[in-house]
């Protein structure tokens, strides 16, 4: 199934979230709000997108979103370069997401592409991690697809561990006594509370807080945060407003006198927690707002033990204080596997030249998608 408009592809919400929850691989980037809104919001004319379904009857078996980057080739034959959503502020990792064990859908779908008409179909995908479907499917024996992948960074993550006394161990001396010195100027403040998963508010009041508490921050200064584009804040309000419809969403606050100091615009899929986005007042950092929120939603996640683990879906310099593990993530190309033409392709493609072209083609879009 081929899907190209917002409201086809809306129909296909409920199915997709129930195969995002049965997947090794789910996360917010494989999901229905996620994609919907980044293809509303940040992919305008004259781009194009489309998002291919596989059905097992009313089942979901696969759903792999796409944009066209570039074309070329002669009358009867192209190379059709297509990229999975990306943007480096708050959309990466996206796949193909596929129902566990059922990954080599994939080859159904390049095989589709490779006949819109004739075409070689080349699909380029960042930052996914090894358990994504299209890794796991390239090393099934006898893939019919070749996969030229690379080590592109990684995210770090913290395992939540079996008590608060664990957690509180595995944190240098030197860190426990920051978060204590900023708990004591944190209390002298007054009327502190710590609002976690909260739905005492409306989803857009939350959002407005949220934008105002990381605007606050270096983020405002340097116009990366949220409220500092508008199709950002379009995508992030969109995409919030959806997660809540399937209980997904996560707000999580730290407060004084009724003033937000320190959010988390997160999701939580299954037992995992995903920091998409976090944000504190530096007018209060003496308090440390943002270290304290973060260490109580990891207290809260040891005494109620429903989640395994906090990713925080970047690399950052101040993790290490948490002692984070990190899970390395991948680039690959995706193309059809073809004797002699593949194996010349691949070295082509391993080239630092191939890279160089592919950053050009993300900004040279294809009108249409035929």
């Amino acid at each position: 199934m081929d899907v190209r408009t917002h409201d086809e592809l809306a129909h296909h919400a409920d199915a997709w979230a129930d195969l995002l929850l049965q997947s090794p691989a789910a996360s917010p980037m494989l999901s229905f709000p996620q994609i919907s809104a980044f293809f509303e919001t940040q992919v305008q004319p004259p781009q194009a997108w489309l998002c291919l379904f596989v059905y097992q009857g009313d089942r979901m078996l696969g759903v792999f979103p796409l944009i066209a980057a570039r074309s070329i080739g002669v009358p009867g034959f192209k190379m059709l370069f297509l990229k999975t959503p990306y943007n480096i502020l708050h959309t990466g990792g996206v796949d193909c997401l596929t129902l566990y064990g059922r990954e080599e859908v994939i080859e159904v779908l390049v095989d589709y592409l490779s006949r819109m008409p004739r075409a070689w179909p080349l699909i380029r995908i960042r930052e996914v991690p090894e358990h994504s479907p299209s890794l796991v499917c390239m090393k099934r024996p006898g893939a019919k697809l070749l996969a030229i992948q690379r080590v592109r960074g990684g995210e770090n993550y913290i395992r939540i561990p079996a008590t608060v006394e664990e957690f509180h161990a595995g944190l240098s001396s030197n860190f426990r006594r920051q978060l204590k010195r900023g708990r004591k100027k944190l209390d002298e403040l007054g009327d502190v509370r710590f609002l976690c998963r909260d739905e005492s508010r409306a989803p857009d009041e939350n959002m407005r807080r949220f934008e105002e508490v990381e605007n606050a921050g270096w983020k405002g200064e340097e116009n990366s945060s949220i409220k500092a584009d508008e199709s950002n804040a379009r995508l992030y309000a969109l995409a919030a407003e959806r997660f809540s419809r399937h209980g997904w969403m996560e707000w999580n606050f730290v407060e004084t006198g009724g003033k937000s100091i320190g959010a988390h615009y997160a999701v939580r899929i299954k037992r995992t927690l995903f920091l998409l986005k976090i944000g504190y007042d530096e007018a209060y950092s003496a308090c440390s707002p943002g270290n304290l929120l973060l260490e109580q939603i990891i207290i809260n996640a040891c005494l109620d033990g429903d989640l395994d683990e906090i990713n925080c879906v970047a690399e950052c310099t101040w993790h290490k204080n948490w002692a984070m593990e990190k899970r390395l993530l991948h680039n690959l190309v995706i193309l059809p596997k073809v004797p002699v033409l593949s194996t010349l392709l691949g070295i082509i493609f391993r080239s630092r030249s191939f890279h160089r072209l592919q950053e050009r083609f993300d900004h040279k879009p294809l009108p249409a998608i035929t």
